[in-house]
């Protein structure tokens, strides 16, 4: 899941298409996307599009309670607004580091 794409931007304010379920108006959560490999599809995208709409702590917390999944997350900052990752010990062996030296 991810809030890169399909999102508008009025008065200076981005507007994503994940919507916060407690108030019904688009979530303002720092995740910009939310990568989660779980036994099923179907898991994996409810626990992504859910971790999209609670932030970035309270994804994590809730994600080390779930054993059965890995997940990578990408976020904003709300300090240095700098692009941040975070993910599982399960996903670790998934990642492949970029080398443009070596043009991977």
């Amino acid at each position: 899941s991810g809030n890169y794409r399909n999102f508008y931007v009025k008065d200076g304010k981005k507007y994503a298409h994940t919507i916060n379920p407690k108030t019904g108006y688009p979530s303002e959560q720092s995740i910009l996307s939310a990568t989660v490999i779980a036994p099923d599809c179907m898991t994996a995208d409810a626990y992504a599009t859910a971790f999209m709409a609670m932030g970035i702590e309270t994804a994590c917390k809730m994600a080390e309670k779930i054993p059965e999944i890995a997940y990578y997350l990408i976020y904003s900052d709300s300090i240095t607004g700098q692009h941040k990752e975070i993910y599982s010990d399960g996903i670790k062996a998934m990642l492949i580091k970029y080398n443009p030296a070596k043009g991977n």
